[in-house]
């Protein structure tokens, strides 16, 4: 039985990505499956770098637009999303792409999640009660005394990571750092029916690679990302402490809302952020095998990705 392609294309923030799968969903029969935390979000446009909707009418994205703002999303849930799109694009005999910059999704999905405690309702609603009576803060406290790595490991304002990391310990009274230094990993077994191409593209010049992140949030701004983030914090249950609200950009505009930084404070943090997140993809990337590095030449990339695969579809 011939082994089934399975491609990646990933790399830093604004390198060009969705362009080649635009270019590769032109030349191939293929699903692009979208590997990014933050366009999985209904309404989060500008500030993801999402498509327009035209582009996702002509190059459609599955795992976009999937969840409300007021929604929670974990990597396991994306490993089972993901999984079953690929799947489905192999029986529908299209090759499964996925692209995206969200390296903690392609690492569960490609080198397996560690083993945890599923989720159990009662726990976490009863931390919840007693975060409402207490504030997060305090859990926080509680957090650093049972589990003082965690603890220095998750941020404070982080409420979503405070509530796994206590639930874990409550439920199985070991603590989530024991879980991560046991580092029992699960690798979804179909993976073992393809063969893995893993692209990355990479930066050639860093520093107008850093002035392009510079220019691409000070043009989301002029776009109306604060419009959009306004009309986000209407929303029904929304509010600024939302987990789709601590994302790049979004999280710096709830802090302008506030008052708490002045406008030029919050361009600064925005671009800011968005360099260190392009500077933590590559330390991602560099600690993997088996790359294929491409040199960002739109021109000349669709075909090197297709050479490489072309055998194998």
């Amino acid at each position: 039985m011939k082994v089934q392609p399975l491609v990646s294309i990933m790399g830093p923030t604004g390198i060009g990505k969705t362009n080649l799968a635009f270019g590769l969903f032109d030349e191939i029969d293929l699903e692009i499956i979208s590997v990014d935390s933050v366009q999985i979000y209904k309404h989060l446009n500008i500030g993801s770098g999402k498509p327009t909707n035209n582009l996702l009418l002509k190059y459609p994205h599955k795992l976009v637009n999937i969840l409300e703002p007021t929604e929670s999303y974990s990597a396991a849930r994306f490993n089972r999303e993901a999984m079953k799109e690929i799947l489905l694009a192999s029986k529908n005999k299209k090759l499964p792409l996925l692209v995206g910059g969200t390296m903690l999704y392609f690492k569960s999905l490609l080198g397996g999640l560690s083993v945890m405690p599923e989720t159990d309702p009662l726990i976490r609603e009863k931390l919840k009660e007693v975060a409402k009576k207490e504030g997060w803060q305090s859990m926080h406290k509680r957090l650093k005394e049972v589990d003082p790595v965690s603890g220095l490991k998750i941020h404070p304002h982080d409420t979503q990571r405070i509530l796994r990391a206590l639930e874990v310990f409550e439920s199985s009274k070991k603590t989530l750092t024991d879980w991560h230094k046991e580092n029992k990993k699960m690798v979804h077994h179909n993976l073992q029916d393809y063969k893995l191409y893993q692209f990355a593209i990479e930066i050639e010049d860093r520093e107008l690679h850093k002035q392009i992140m510079a220019d691409r949030f000070n043009s989301m701004i002029q776009e109306g990302l604060i419009e959009e983030v306004k009309s986000l914090l209407n929303l029904r249950g929304m509010n600024k402490d939302s987990v789709s609200m601590r994302s790049i950009g979004y999280r710096q505009i709830c802090e302008f809302l506030d008052d708490k930084i002045s406008f030029d404070e919050m361009v600064f943090k925005g671009a800011s952020a968005t360099k260190q997140l392009a500077k933590r993809q590559m330390t991602w990337l560099r600690s993997w095998k088996n790359i294929i590095w491409l040199k960002n030449d739109p021109n000349k990339m669709v075909s090197i990705v297709l050479e490489r695969i072309l055998n194998d579809i």
